[in-house]
């Protein structure tokens, strides 16, 4: 734990500081990851994993008499002179029953309890930590969401990292409690038969357990290998199936089959050579198990003939050596268990551990007040170290329409979401009104946003849950209001089931204009003071841009608005044109002054650019 990165201590830090600050700490969080992920869970759950501790000792316990009885069945019973036939079965019966009453009944029913138990722990536990590693992920920047897949994030939450890690501490807390006291009751009682032959066969098994902890770096590394092939073909297959309609759009079904073909085979070389390469460890350590068994029977010979031990601890050890290759074989595939498991806590706590480039702040937290300007002073922004906006000065008072025109690639898009913080000012201030933006939770100023984008995305699911989504607590009559005002009522009222109709996934089942007429409604949901429209009409045909245009004109009424556009019918409404190239803002004012003005503007209106 105390290895572990304080979160703390990344405070305050550039974004690309905390990220070397990671970085660095990689060794220490391997060194500790797999109990820096779970020590709280223990805490919150340490009496049910007592009581699942206590009650898989029992059957270690019965596991050492089942295996120890040989000795006393030849040695008292089979063996010893003066007892009738009878008297042997009633013995023989006697033993039968103990050993039922504690190996069947005693040693199952406590078995069942604790796995009961600690299933319900483990899937609590599971539970947790998607949850976790979803609402981590949810809440992280732009930034990181750009550098990785769908696929990618997919496998943290309910990919092979939670399950190797739940698995594992499976077999720790279900199997290493029986195997030890099965263990240690099997030791302690041959000890007393003959204590130097206990101590040779001891020191056996603590030599096996030597050679078997020299592979765990070998294995680890397998392990991160091919967790590191696992998560990149999921990334591919899930972009796949994620593009199916542009795969059959282009008639490349087959190519994209071969592409998946080279993925799964990929995946399936580097699964089977992890699998061969830990075999060959396994098969190792068989045969270092069977050389150590043949070692026992010479010893046992050599003890009995020395007439040191009887011909039923004779057997009795043979027993307990094969009794203890379960605890010997169980430490070999917990070692193995406990060094993927390594690898997969350090990629949960890397990502745990990744800190957005957009944090809330944590003390003297402001509310940015409704209907404020936007403010931007000396702003300056890069992606990756590529400059994209430089020392922006602007105000857009509120109320105002204001467009944002330029070249591809000139930062409008950029410009528009630094003032929503979708990302932070690289150097420079974000205001909304007289509130930094920096001073403000996200959220609060997300919030205020009602955000179109030129390609919406809905969920696989009804018109009426896409709207919830935004606005949990809208009513019935909310949802038709804002569906009317986006011009999309009518349209909703024509099908079989309305607000209740699936949509399909990203809305494949509307056209183009109705996917922006249901985007428009959906941010009008939480009454925001300010709309931002990125190319929201840019690949619509000219029906439904003047039915899109229809909606925006009325929805914008009274509220700042951001068009990111290049059509020239959006943009001659606008109280306002800022026209952006190479991340500044070369002019500014209305659609007359800057068509009668050379520059940029009217250059790009002459040759229809628009």
């Amino acid at each position: 734990m105390s290895k572990a990165i304080n979160l703390n201590l990344l405070d305050g830090r550039s974004l690309s500081q905390k990220q070397e600050t990671i970085r660095s700490g990689t060794a220490a969080v391997t060194e500790s990851a797999l109990w820096t992920l779970v020590c709280p869970y223990v805490v919150k759950h340490r009496f049910m994993l007592a009581l699942v501790l206590v009650l898989n000792v029992l059957p270690g316990l019965a596991v050492a008499f089942q295996t120890l009885a040989p000795k006393y069945i030849v040695d008292d019973i089979l063996t010893v002179p003066g007892l009738s036939l009878s008297d042997r079965w009633w013995c023989l019966a006697g033993m039968v029953g103990i050993w039922l009453f504690f190996a069947a009944i005693l040693r199952m029913l406590s078995w069942y309890l604790s796995y009961r138990v600690f299933t319900s722990v483990r899937e609590n536990v599971v539970m947790d930590l998607r949850s976790r590693c979803f609402r981590h992920i949810n809440q992280l920047c732009m930034g990181f969401h750009g550098k990785h897949s769908s696929g990618d994030l997919f496998s943290y939450v309910l990919g092979s990292p939670i399950g190797i890690i739940s698995g594992y501490y499976h077999n720790l807390m279900m199997n290493v409690p029986n195997a030890a006291s099965a263990f240690i009751c099997c030791t302690l009682w041959i000890f007393m038969w003959d204590w130097c032959l206990t101590i040779l066969l001891v020191s056996l098994v603590f030599a096996t357990v030597f050679v078997i902890r020299l592979s765990h770096s070998e294995l680890e590394k397998l392990q991160s290998e091919f967790q590191a092939v696992e998560m990149k073909v999921t990334g591919k297959v899930s972009d796949l199936f994620r593009g199916n309609r542009e795969m059959k759009m282009h008639a490349v079904e087959d190519r994209m089959t071969e592409v998946f073909d080279e993925q799964a085979e990929a995946l399936r070389l580097k699964t089977y050579d992890r699998d061969i390469r830990t075999h060959h460890v396994n098969m190792f350590h068989e045969g270092v198990g069977c050389i150590f068994f043949v070692f026992v029977i010479v010893l046992a010979s050599w003890r009995y003939l020395e007439q040191v031990i009887t011909a039923g601890e004779f057997f009795g050890y043979l027993g307990a050596y094969i009794a203890l290759q379960g605890p010997v074989g169980l430490l070999f595939s917990l070692g193995t268990g406990r060094a993927n498991a390594e690898v997969s806590a350090k990629r949960l706590l890397e990502l745990l551990y990744t800190v957005s480039s957009t944090p809330d702040p944590r003390d003297n937290i402001r509310i940015p007040s409704p209907r404020e300007d936007i403010t931007f002073r000396d702003v300056s922004f890069s992606y990756d170290h590529t400059p994209v906006l430089h020392n922006i000065d602007l105000v857009i008072p509120y109320g105002q329409r204001v467009a944002l025109v330029g070249p591809s690639g000139a930062g409008k898009s950029t410009l528009a979401k630094l003032a929503m913080r979708l990302y932070d000012a690289g150097s420079g201030t974000v205001y909304l009104g007289n509130h930094n933006v920096r001073e403000c939770r996200s959220s609060d100023i997300r919030r205020r946003f009602g955000v179109v984008p030129q390609d919406p995305f809905f969920f696989h699911a009804s018109i009426r849950e896409n709207l919830l989504l935004i606005c949990p607590g809208a009513t019935e009559a909310d949802l038709r209001s804002v569906c009317q005002t986006a011009k999309m009522w009518d349209f909703i009222e024509q099908l079989p089931q309305k607000l209740d109709t699936v949509i399909g996934e990203g809305g494949c089942r509307l056209s183009g204009g109705q996917r922006q007429r249901l985007a428009i409604a959906r941010a009008l949901l939480n009454q925001p003071d300010y709309f931002l429209f990125d190319e929201a009409t840019s690949a619509l045909d000219c029906v439904n841009e003047a039915l899109v245009r229809e909606a925006l004109d009325h929805v914008v009424r009274n509220r700042t608005a951001i068009f990111v556009a290049h059509r020239l019918t959006t943009i001659k409404d606008c109280d306002r044109i800022l026209v952006i190239d190479n991340g500044s803002i070369i002019q500014d004012g209305t659609f007359k002054e800057l068509s009668s003005r050379p520059g940029m503007f009217r250059e790009m209106v002459n040759q229809n650019r628009f």
